[in-house]
């Protein structure tokens, strides 16, 4: 019979579920090895889909009290006495990131025009305005040449500065000009943030899975990584994330708030302002990547978790790469209480960032070019991602699982039993297919049965055809 329990106001009906499984699992009822109700039995048990009773049990995995084992099931993992998982992986101690080889080996198929490019998470060209903003670029050499060809100041070219403070009005506390520093893209701001708050050998926290830049960036500046349980629909596990903050294992967090790679949640406000106050109560600074933040379809939802720091805990960084043109390399940071820090590294690294990129950067926004362009690309990357994950529960073996991004442009896919995404990845290179297997994704390579691909691109001929064969390549393992 169906049960007839209501989530509570702050759960959906998959936590609400895994939550009663948790609570037997805890008290023994649900012993270490016991195999658990199936999908179907989860659903007709609760009146749920039978997608809410994956979810259900991707949430207790998450937290590692769940097995999958393929073709039997789901089963309790070994608990220990005191009610928590004996061997969760990484979300207890604090390890080191070596990913780096097999992560640039992985990146290289980008660069070759005969491949289907839905590796890296970047949208299509054909959704840029690139002839507009070559106008503009050409105007802004030609009205400013000694301004473009000049070194610009360190912190960057002032009405850029301007620009971008002024996009922070609607948040709580919102930016001065003189809290802007423009970097070389994203991931100098999150280098430098890195470099600013910790040292070799500290320990970082990130969400789990976590994005494999963070990783590469880490694991090259000798950081340990501490995994934070993380759900596909309300992000961080904050009361885990204040046990590591409380106990001193972290020196510092680095996550992303909004359209989170590669999950694509947006975490509530309210658990954003609780993200801000955990920091500001433990003095324990968070690096907020916000890269995807401005493809988040509602404005509102869309404010980053800097957005209510009224303390300079957080450093925020994000950049145009992503949204406009990745070529131009030009990212910012909002550093708080650290910008005297993250200044000092800027100028004994790159110094300063590409002059005439900033000018016209800053003609863009003052033009308004960029809203009109940020409007559409909001609508085309929402179409995109839904249209491309039904393509791929048609074409993929029974069994698939799809995330629900809010917003960026890339899919967390939830490979069925028996199919191993390394192999996978390996398997669709050879058909000049480019993607990434989930074991990038952690440190320890655990996702192997999770698949991560780019969703920025129209759904051509060509891009359909490399969804059906990736799906064939997946059916013929999972047949095997």
């Amino acid at each position: 019979m169906a049960s007839t329990d209501k989530p509570g106001p702050s759960r959906t009906l998959y936590q609400s579920i895994a939550q009663r499984l948790m609570c037997q699992i805890r008290d023994g009822t649900l012993p270490a090895g016991a195999r658990l109700p199936s999908v179907r039995e989860i659903a007709e048990r609760f009146g749920v889909s039978n997608n809410t009773a994956v979810q259900a049990y991707r949430h207790l995995e998450s937290f590692g009290v769940v097995d999958v084992r393929p073709r039997s099931g789901y089963f309790v993992r070994d608990v220990a006495p005191g009610g928590e998982p004996s061997a969760t992986p990484g979300y207890d101690t604090p390890r080191s990131v070596s990913w780096s080889e097999h992560v640039l080996r992985l990146m290289e198929p980008h660069a070759r025009r005969d491949m289907v490019r839905m590796g890296i998470g970047l949208p299509a060209a054909s959704l840029m305005p690139l002839r507009q903003f070559h106008r503009v670029l050409a105007d802004t050499a030609r009205k400013f040449p000694e301004e473009s060809w000049d070194y610009m100041h360190p912190d960057g070219h002032l009405p850029l500065r301007r620009q971008i403070a002024r996009r922070t009005l609607t948040c709580e506390f919102p930016a001065s000009v003189d809290d802007v520093l423009i970097t070389n893209g994203c991931m100098e701001a999150l280098s430098l943030a890195l470099q600013a708050v910790s040292r070799p050998g500290d320990a970082i926290a990130v969400e789990a899975p976590v994005y494999y830049g963070t990783l590469l960036l880490l694991g090259t500046h000798d950081r340990r990584v501490l995994e934070i349980p993380t759900s596909e629909s309300e992000g961080l596990d904050l009361a885990a994330l204040e046990r590591a903050m409380a106990n001193r294992s972290i020196r510092a967090c680095m996550f992303s708030a909004n359209a989170q790679n590669p999950l694509g949640f947006t975490m509530p406000e309210a658990n954003k302002r609780e993200l801000v106050r955990l920091a500001a109560r433990y003095d324990i600074p968070v690096i907020e990547n916000d890269v995807w933040g401005s493809t988040v379809a509602d404005p509102d939802v869309r404010l980053p978790a800097k957005a209510s720091d009224g303390h300079g805990i957080v450093i925020y960084c994000s950049s145009f790469s992503k949204v406009l043109m990745p070529g131009l390399r030009v990212g910012w940071a909002l550093p708080g209480r650290y910008a005297r820090k993250f200044r000092e590294l800027k100028r004994f690294t790159t110094i300063v960032s590409p002059s005439l990129a900033q000018v016209a950067l800053a003609q863009w926004l003052q033009r308004g070019l960029h809203d009109e362009h940020m409007d559409m690309l909001r609508r085309e990357l929402a179409r995109q991602v839904e249209e491309t994950a039904r393509l791929v529960l048609r074409r993929f073996p029974p069994g698939t699982a799809v995330n629900s991004p809010s917003g960026g442009c890339v899919l967390w896919i939830r490979l069925p039993p028996g199919v191993d995404s390394r192999r996978l990845a390996s398997d669709a290179k050879q058909s000049g297919i480019h993607v990434f297997p989930g074991e990038v994704f952690a440190p320890d390579g655990r996702f192997r049965d999770r698949l991560r691909i780019n969703a920025g691109n129209p759904l051509s001929p060509r891009i359909r055809r490399a969804v059906a064969t990736l799906g064939a390549l997946a059916a013929r393992q999972h047949t095997a």
